[in-house]
């Protein structure tokens, strides 16, 4: 499941995001002061990292990310952290 600051407005943008309705990966998110930006990261994916200037770019950033992560792993015939059946749920949710 993912975990991000959470709003009360249920319609709120982390609230309705591919990655909120995702269970295989967590992520965390955080607000930098020095950057003034929020920072996302995905502990089951070697902890990657990237930012936005609001949650939901951060949100499609850690998106782009993953995608990037999963295509560049399997390229380099490196292991994936995750499960087949996992990292089939996280491509078709963020397809």
């Amino acid at each position: 499941m993912v975990r991000v600051t959470r709003r009360k407005n249920p319609a709120a943008p982390t609230e309705v995001h591919p990655l909120a309705m995702l269970r295989d990966l967590n992520v965390r998110m955080e607000w930098d002061e020095e950057t003034e930006s929020w920072v996302t990261f995905v502990p089951e994916l070697n902890n990657i990292s990237t930012f936005g200037r609001t949650q939901e770019e951060a949100l499609d950033a850690t998106t782009e990310l993953v995608r990037g992560y999963l295509d560049s792993m399997q390229e380099r015939r490196l292991r994936i952290p995750l499960s087949a059946a996992a990292i089939r749920r996280v491509r078709e949710a963020l397809a």
